[in-house]
């Protein structure tokens, strides 16, 4: 399994002061991703990739919270599944017929308000969370794109465009966080901060995690020990603690 996105590279070591998040009403932010999977199962070869851009419009504040608007803009998506072939774009208005384009049109150009936390990242979405789709279903790693940066609701979305350095850390320090995708996939993820360069930091980060899970795969039912490595890097502005670039590659083996 392979996420990519971008990448960058910083130099020099200036400590990092960001505690939270900082934003001014009426900012604009665009949100780009870029998701690949080549997964090969032992039963058949799955491939996925997902492209999508979204605009998280900031509307109002108070002491704790960013009140905002999250927006889809753009959507593709194509799905090669043990010989099943699926697409859907969503600037093709013939595509909209599709099983794809039914499930999935109707999030284009959707206003879904959003609260975020100044100081976590973490953010809330006014909607119910949107159910999975057949296709994620049947998709043993879908549950795992959180350990890859790669959320498919928009709260998850909206957290992939902020990251928050603990305070006091600079150049050379890491820090470790827990990573529990289900009571029975479970990790970590080790961030080190490689430089910072006025208000820009080059940040590395090692993920692993391991456990069993069980899906239903056409009619069979799969049980699955996987065991993932994830190494990337992240540029972060460190005065407003948004997340400007980001580039990681997952490596997942089981059987």
């Amino acid at each position: 399994m392979k996420q990519l996105l971008l990448s960058a590279t910083l130099f020099l070591s200036i400590a990092a002061n960001a505690q939270q998040i900082k934003l001014n009403k009426g900012q604009k932010i665009t949100i780009t991703s870029s998701l690949v999977q080549d997964i090969d199962m032992g039963i058949g070869q799955i491939n996925n990739s997902t492209n999508s851009t979204s605009v998280l419009n900031i509307k109002d504040a108070d002491n704790k919270n960013y009140n905002a608007v999250y927006t889809l803009s753009k959507l593709s998506i194509s799905v090669d599944a043990m010989g099943q072939q699926d697409s859907y774009d969503s600037e093709k208005p013939e595509d909209k017929d599709k099983e794809l384009g039914k499930s999935l049109g109707e999030k284009i150009g959707k206003e879904v308000n959003v609260t975020i936390d100044k100081t976590t990242g973490n953010a809330v979405a006014e909607t119910p969370a949107t159910p999975e789709k057949e296709e994620e279903q049947d998709n043993p790693f879908a549950g795992m794109k959180e350990m890859f940066g790669a959320a498919d609701s928009e709260a998850g979305i909206t957290q992939s465009a902020f990251f928050i350095i603990p305070a006091g850390k600079k150049a050379g320090d890491s820090w470790t966080d827990s990573v529990a995708v289900s009571d029975a996939m479970k990790g970590s993820k080790t961030y080190t901060i490689k430089s910072i360069n006025g208000t820009e930091a080059v940040i590395t980060v090692f993920s692993k995690m391991e456990g069993k899970q069980n899906i239903e795969l056409q009619g069979m039912q799969i049980d699955i020990a996987l065991s993932a490595k994830t190494e990337g890097e992240l540029l972060v502005d460190t005065k407003t603690s948004l997340l400007k670039k980001s580039s990681r590659v997952a490596d997942v083996t089981g059987k």
